[in-house]
């Protein structure tokens, strides 16, 4: 009975410091240049066009994701109503409001579904492999043709 009771306080300790391992892991975000890896998802091949053609101005970007414009300090933004692919890079005041206009990105997900099913049906499996990502205070959102490669490009920025 004591040999159990020993295993079972070991088992425990072990637990526990997996536990404070793995709250303690990962370290800090990493801080995103949103222009530069903008630049750097336009000119991937992840997109059936230039996405170079179809900036977004700040304030169009307010009214489309529907965020409080004090939860974001800059974004980029770049969209092709055509082919239902966009970028949208943002850095929020805060991890807080990151999380809140990730929220809001996933709605877009929604709201683009349903207005591009249908007159833009092969939008949908794009909309499907959406990224959404958050890191610290960077929200990334992009919708493409090509989204492993899309994804290359991020995690290229994240790690």
């Amino acid at each position: 009975m004591l040999k159990t009771l020993k295993k079972l306080g070991v088992c425990l300790l072990m637990l526990a410091l997996i536990l404070c391992l793995a709250s303690c892991g990962g370290g800090k975000a990493k801080d995103v240049d949103i222009s530069a890896l903008g630049n750097d998802l336009v000119a991937s091949a992840a997109f059936t066009d230039d996405m170079s053609q179809y900036p977004v101005a700040e304030s169009v970007a307010v009214g489309l994701y529907r965020y409080d414009p004090s939860e974001v300090e800059s974004c980029v933004m770049y969209a092709n109503a055509s082919t239902g692919e966009e970028i949208f890079l943002a850095k929020a005041a805060s991890a807080d409001a990151a999380k809140n206009v990730s929220a809001l990105c996933q709605q877009r997900v929604s709201d683009q579904k349903a207005v591009l099913e249908s007159y833009v049906p092969e939008a949908i499996p794009r909309l499907d492999s959406a990224i959404v990502t958050v890191s610290g205070q960077t929200v990334i959102f992009v919708v493409a043709n090509d989204a492993a490669a899309a994804q290359a490009v991020v995690d290229g920025y994240l790690k």
